[in-house]
């Protein structure tokens, strides 16, 4: 009969830290008791001889204790093991404890009845059940079907290997000391223990080969399973000899073997606990899916480990060979067998090996087109662009060979997007690409940068950046149709050219260039082109540069005042002079529509606003002293915010007050941007202002949201007709029609109607036809400084229509 004992912890079933901790006082007790009961088995050994009755007690009482040891520290680390390790902890706490068992009957027959245990006994049923139970314990699980596959032949390589070692070292002899008296059912149990510590140890270094979580624990029991398995080996050769007794030696690898799988279970870490984290231990870790999880796995450790069996079984039976015994009728083709296993374990490996080869290189194509091709379109990305224009750079810098690089921003593609959704506007966008395409030489690259930005880049010297502007804007002329959608849709393209004579710019300024073109091309309008010139800068470097300036400016009153005069054609007199904001920064003036926008950015506004008007009131003030016009008025643009502003009405009557000035005098001009949003606090601040006598005049007429009903928001006295109803009355009688109309309108509602934008003699004879008392505009005069309009406000009763005021200050009207 022969006592066989193979564990094997299985490790969690999630990758992380190790769970295993050797300074654990369970492991360490129970490595402590381990080493007391081998070296008290080797001491009664020395003393009494392997073969004594005390030798026999020490190592059957020294077996049932590692037993129980490691029964009690297995089911330890079920309860402490997370769900996906406790139910192999647990069938190894019962393997143990039925090993125990087996034993204590063992124990009792020997050491109590002192009887030797017959060749057949109950102990067998629990020593048997333990190698089953131990079978199921450690067997690796899960993975794909390629990955079982090469679990099943590294297996098979194993289990062989092993199966040759067990034959030449103890199956063999157990069938050769065979008699005609052995019984049968004798002969299957002393078969069965080699036969399954070949299977369990087979389980066992598959799990150890494809896993590292709880490596060094996985090892610990490992090496036991090896300690147990060489007794199993040596125990078989001496009972089928009749030489084995129960002191023998042979025992304390049996203790070994559950004290160290005592100590792996002792060293689990509780669940919830910080565990220790053990560094990979080679250069070549990597990561695969591998049985129930993915974990870090040496790939030269694992590939190895499971040929490990066969280089023993070859040095077992090559020693036998050098030991003058012939090749044995089992062992020999057994390993050859293992050999057949072991070409197509090797077949396979090269198969996946070349399909990881072809996934990589398709990886690598995949990876290559999304680093450097735009998806949507198929287009270089900007990261192949900016290679292949810092090449062009190079090549400008080293041969002097020209270059042009266009910027194009789609307009109005937000619209597209918000009004027919993204599926459309990327459809939209893969028929510019196509368009792109087509203009361009096949030497030329264009490029998406995202979104609905693309960039061109021509080289040679043929390369006409301003040409093929233009060509990519004519492109771009004809309507796109995208299913039941037709869209008409432009394209602003800045250019920045460097040519053969000029210095080679960095390529950060070479793009900083094209983008400011760009933008340059943008607020000209749509489907403009600009061609880069140094002058050009950025909205934002302009605020940056603008920002401080204009605050001071504002804070110290550097804004200039310039008027505009508002003439009544039946009386030949100025009805008002329009106040408008002049900003000159050293010799430049600054554009006002810009300055305007950057102090509603610098929420300026207001302040401003109320410069202009105690600057309108000082020089009307002035003006009546001097001149006599008692009956002028000045008008200031008020911003829409400020007819929300409940105290804007009294620093209008501050400033009144300051100059002394009548209310009925000052004009605020609105425009009907005022009227949106807070309507009810607009309307009550022009309630304000009315009561006071200040009058309000709608600027714009026409132009806004809806012209009629702010009509009916607040009470007004007069309408500015905007200039694009001027623009074409002397040439488009339709125009001549819908002003005739506006001015009919307003004289119905009571209201003052006046012309702006009246720059031709034409215009004014249209408008006096059609009974337009008021007007203003280039053709009578341009805005000037005050003092320049001195001598019109002199000379105002010998004015006559149609005759142009002296030149004054060249500038645009606000």
């Amino acid at each position: 009969m022969i006592r066989s004992a193979e564990a094997v912890i299985e490790v969690d079933g999630s990758a992380g830290p190790s769970r295993v901790d050797w300074r654990r006082p369970a492991a360490v007790v129970a490595g402590v008791i381990t080493g007391i009961l081998v070296l008290a088995g080797l001491l009664s050994a020395l003393l009494y001889g392997a073969d004594s009755d005390p030798s026999g007690l020490v190592s059957n009482l020294a077996q049932l204790t590692a037993a129980a040891l490691a029964t009690a520290a297995a089911a330890g680390a079920a309860r402490r093991s997370e769900p996906a390790g406790r139910l192999r902890w647990w069938l190894v706490a019962l393997a143990c404890g039925l090993w125990t068992i087996g034993q204590s009957y063992w124990c009792y027959v020997e050491l109590i009845l002192g009887q030797d245990v017959p060749e057949v006994s109950p102990a067998d049923l629990f020593f048997l059940s333990f190698t089953a139970l131990m079978i199921v314990a450690v067997a690796p699980t899960g993975g794909s079907r390629s990955d079982r596959l090469r679990i099943l032949l590294d297996g098979f390589i194993i289990g062989m290997s092993l199966f040759t070692i067990s034959w030449s070292t103890s199956i063999d002899a157990i069938t050769a000391n065979r008699t005609p008296d052995t019984e049968p059912l004798a002969m299957v149990i002393n078969l069965a223990y080699p036969c399954g510590d070949v299977v369990v140890l087979t389980m066992a270094i598959l799990s150890l080969s494809r896993r590292t979580v709880d490596r060094s624990g996985l090892t610990a029991v490992a090496a036991g399973m090896g300690l147990i398995a060489v007794s199993d080996a040596f125990y078989a050769y001496l009972t089928s000899s009749g030489e084995s007794t129960s002191g023998s030696l042979v025992g304390i690898g049996w203790v070994a073997g559950f004290g160290l799988i005592a100590c792996a279970a002792g060293a689990r870490v509780r669940v919830g606990a910080p565990a220790p984290v053990e560094p990979p231990t080679g250069p070549h870790t990597v990561t695969e899916t591998g049985g129930e999880t993915g974990v870090p796995l040496d790939v030269r450790r694992a590939s190895a480990l499971p040929y490990v069996p066969l280089v023993l079984a070859l040095l077992v039976v090559g020693a036998d060979r050098i030991g003058g015994e012939p090749v044995d009728r089992v062992a020999g083709p057994a390993l050859i067998v293992t050999f057949l296993g072991v070409l197509v374990r090797q077949y396979l490996t090269i198969r996946d090996n070349a399909a990881l080869t072809a996934n990589l290189a398709r990886r690598e194509n995949q990876l290559h087109r999304q680093a450097f091709q735009d998806i949507l379109t198929g287009l270089p990305n900007r990261a192949l662009f900016t290679d292949r224009a810092a090449h062009a750079l190079e090549q400008h810098r080293q041969s002097m060979r020209p270059l042009s690089l266009l910027f194009v921003d789609l307009d109005d593609f937000k619209a597209v997007n918000d009004t027919l959704g993204h599926p459309v506007g990327d459809e939209l966008v893969i028929r510019v690409a196509e368009r792109l395409r087509g203009a361009i030489r096949a030497s030329d690259t264009v490029a998406r940068f995202g979104g609905d930005e693309f960039a061109v880049l021509a080289e040679g010297e043929d390369a006409d950046g301003v040409e093929l502007g233009s060509r990519l804007v004519e492109a771009l002329r004809p309507r796109f149709v995208l299913g039941e959608h037709g869209l008409s849709i432009g394209a602003s393209i800045g250019i920045a050219e460097v040519p053969a004579e000029h210095p080679t710019p960095t390529l950060d300024d070479l793009f900083s260039r094209a983008d400011i073109a760009m933008y340059a091309a943008k607020r000209a309008g749509k489907g403009q082109i600009a061609l880069y010139d140094s002058t050009m800068v950025l909205p934002e470097a302009a605020d940056l540069q603008y920002r401080p300036l204009l605050i001071e400016a504002i804070g110290s009153g550097g804004i200039d005042c310039v008027f505009q005069p508002i003439l009544d054609l039946d009386s030949g007199r100025v009805h008002c002079m329009e106040a408008l904001a002049r900003w000159q920064v050293g010799d430049q003036v600054v554009a006002q529509d810009y300055f305007i926008q950057l102090a509603g950015r610098l929420k300026l506004l207001p302040a401003l606003t109320d410069l202009m008007v105690d600057r309108a009131c000082a020089t009307l003030a002035d003006w009546t002293e001097r001149l006599g016009c008692d009956d002028l008025r000045v008008g200031v643009n008020v911003p829409p915010g400020l007819m929300a502003d409940r105290d804007f009405p009294r620093r209008i009557d501050a400033a009144l007050r300051r100059h002394r000035i009548r209310p009925d005098r000052l004009v605020l001009e609105i425009t009907e941007d005022a009227l949106i949003g807070d309507v009810a606090t607009s309307r009550a601040v022009a309630d304000q202002l009315r009561l006071a006598g200040i009058r309000l005049w709608l600027d714009d007429f026409g132009t806004g949201y809806s012209s009629l009903l702010s009509l009916r928001q607040i009470s007004l006295q007069a309408v500015k007709i905007d200039i694009e109803f001027v623009a074409n009355i002397h040439t488009d009688p339709s125009a001549a029609q819908f002003l005739r109309a506006l001015l009919a309108l307003g004289r119905d509602l009571g209201l003052m109607v006046m012309a702006e934008g009246v720059e031709l003699p034409e215009q004014a004879a249209v408008l006096a036809e059609l009974g337009c008392r008021y007007v203003q505009g280039f053709l009578y005069a341009r805005p000037a400084a005050a003092a320049d309009l001195d001598a019109m406000l002199a000379a105002q009763p010998a004015l006559a229509m149609g005759v142009p005021a002296a030149p004054t200050v060249s500038a645009g009207r606000g």
